[in-house]
Parts: structure tokens; sequence; C-alpha cells
């Protein structure tokens, strides 16, 4: 009687197939496979904060170019000097739009009056509301929109500069910050923005004077935001 072959593979056959597929996935064939398959395990746990169904609480991440016009010390009104830099800062806002934010500023300016560098770091926390502003464009794209407003408070550290301390000028001063102000969001694609916000900020840094420096910031930039 003729018999026919079985659909199954062999156990003998199995562990052979088994063994050259092990024997390929060693070779120098399969590297890029293999440093594919260690990235993905590598990236997977951060996958939990891909913002998507679970991501529920609104975030934002906001990354600018900023500038603030200053005024030299002891100078006429119209005095001014103009420091640039970038504005990181992160929001989160689970009470329908109120929430906190921390925000990490860095400026500079060089050769003012052809001698003076200037170079600040500020790190402030404080409070943000937004509303939702809704579709706002008339286009075809009907984009959307939002307006926050928010008060920080924090540290400056000036690590470049000129400041009295007692009876002689240093290069390295801090001082408390605060700044009032807000912003604007324009949705352009998904969950990214561009943004435009002004502050008006108080640093106490010595200045031989006051000890006070009342500045104006204006920020442009890019938002992402995250969660609804």
């Amino acid at each position: 009687m003729r018999q026919t072959a079985s659909p199954t593979r062999p156990a003998t056959n199995r562990s052979a197939w088994l063994l050259r597929a092990a024997a390929s996935w060693r070779g120098p064939a399969s590297h890029a496979l293999r440093r594919a398959a260690a990235l993905f395990l590598l990236l997977l746990p951060a996958c939990v904060f891909i913002p998507g169904a679970r991501a529920q609480t609104p975030m934002d991440l906001g990354m600018t170019f900023t500038q603030q016009r200053s005024k030299f010390v002891g100078a006429s009104s119209t005095d001014f000097f103009y420091l640039r830099g970038a504005t990181v800062d992160y929001a989160y806002s689970p009470f329908h739009g109120a929430g906190l934010v921390v925000s990490l500023n860095g400026l500079a300016a060089t050769n003012l009056r052809t001698q003076i560098d200037i170079h600040q770091a500020s790190f402030m926390g404080g409070g943000r509301y937004t509303y939702s502003l809704g579709h706002i464009s008339p286009t075809i794209w009907s984009r959307k929109g939002s307006i926050f407003g928010e008060g920080l408070a924090g540290l400056t550290m000036a690590t470049a500069g000129y400041y009295p301390s007692g009876q002689k000028l240093v290069s390295n001063a801090s001082g408390f910050t605060y700044a009032l102000g807000g912003g604007i969001n324009y949705n352009i694609y998904h969950r990214f923005e561009l943004r435009l916000m002004s502050h008006y900020v108080i640093t106490d840094l010595p200045n031989g004077g006051t000890n006070q420096q009342k500045n104006i910031q204006v920020s442009a930039g890019v938002n992402w935001h995250l969660g609804n």
C-alpha cells in the first residue's frame, strides 16, 4: 500500500531547520536585523510616553527663540541693549487648562560697548492657564488655536558681565526673577504648533543702583501639544 507524505515536518527535519535558522541568526548577514531588534527592545518602554489614547492629560513642550530688551544702568531712557537666546518650557495642565509650568531660559550678548559680554540662565516655575479658541482659521485646513497666560518665579544666574560686589566688580552673580506674560499657539499639523509669546521680566541682579532689571522678552518658536 502506497503511503502519502505527512503534511507535518518530521521532528528530525524540524530540528535541522531550527539549527539552520539559529546559524543564520548568528551569521554576519543578520547583523542589521539583530541591531534593529535590539533597538526595538530598547525603545519599547518609551512607547508609554507616545501621545495617544493613554495620554489624557494635556501637556505642552515648547522651544522658542527669545530676545530680551534691557537697559544700561544710569543711562538715558533710550539706551537699550538686547540679549538673545532660547527658552524651553514644559507645562502640565490637569485642571481644564490650568496647571503648572517649568521654564529654562538662556540669554547672551557680546561686545556691548565694545568690551562687555553678558551670559545669563534663568530657571523658573509657576502656574499657567490655557484657553482653547477652537477652530480659528476660516480655510479648508480649519486650524485650531489657543492662548495662555502665566506667572513665573525663579532664579537667574549670570556667568559673564560686570556686577558690583563690595568694592569690586565680579563676573558671576545671581538673583531672584519674576515673569508675567503669555502667548498664543497655532496648530500646524496634528500636535505640532507654532508659538508666539511675550513676558515682562524683573530680575534682581546687583547693578550698583536699584539692583533690579525690568526687561521685556519676546519669543517665537514651536510647541508640541501632548495629551488631549
